[in-house]
């Protein structure tokens, strides 16, 4: 007879137990953000930088072969298929370009802009791909604006573009998810004007410009902050 009694009060409990857990509400596990990109998950990269240019050359003779260095800034924005490939903008502005001591340049406060539509590959390193090698090139425009000495001795304000292109590569590094660091080397070359006899004395002060941008050439070096999402 105990037994029995001990027999019913522990299916009652059992059954209590199992109904208490029926009803009691389930939750979905909480979900967690990854703490890195994996190496073949696609994402956008954005960055700003700075750095300096060198080694100024071009087709005309009035290029000073004793350009310095001149500081330029700029951002990028590429979008990166399985973190592989993909397209690239790239624009930068140097406000003092360099050119020399060139007197028809009024206090030589000639600047220089670039912006190009480039191809991107890259590399994905690590075990979550935080370290990308890349190189990158494609074409877009080469922008000349200064502040011209005319013939009469006043000075105008004159631009001009020529096509362009560029070549260059280094590695963007992430220390977590979102932000990181990249280093970039580039080499932009702008078009040969061919409308213009570059070895004959410059007669009109309104081609100075379309002169000394064809051919123009020069190595540049950044460094900046990345970012991907």
């Amino acid at each position: 007879m105990r037994s029995a009694t001990c027999f019913i009060a522990l299916a009652l409990a059992l059954g209590v137990a199992g109904t208490a857990t029926a009803q009691s509400p389930t939750y979905p596990p909480a979900s967690t953000q990854p703490t890195t990109f994996g190496p073949t998950e696609s994402y956008w990269t954005a960055s700003g930088f700075i750095g300096s240019s060198f080694d100024t050359q071009g087709d005309a003779a009035i290029i000073d072969a004793n350009a310095g260095n001149t500081i330029s800034y700029g951002g990028q924005l590429s979008y990166l298929w399985h973190g592989y490939v993909g397209p690239e903008f790239l624009a930068d502005f140097s406000p003092t370009f360099d050119v020399g001591n060139l007197t028809f340049i009024d206090d030589n406060n000639s600047r220089v802009s670039t912006y190009m539509a480039n191809v991107i590959g890259a590399l994905p390193l690590g075990a979550n791909g935080q370290f990308l090698p890349y190189a990158s090139g494609g074409f877009g425009g080469i922008a000349l604006r200064a502040d011209v000495v005319g013939i009469n001795g006043g000075t105008f304000s004159n631009s001009h573009t020529s096509w362009g292109s560029n070549i260059g590569g280094g590695v963007m590094a992430f220390a977590s998810r979102r932000v990181g660091f990249r280093g970039d080397v580039r080499y932009y070359h702008a078009s040969t004007d061919n409308t213009l006899n570059l070895g004959d004395p410059i007669l009109d002060n309104a081609v100075v410009l379309q002169r000394f941008v064809s051919g123009l050439a020069f190595w540049r070096t950044t460094g900046g902050v990345s970012f991907r999402w």
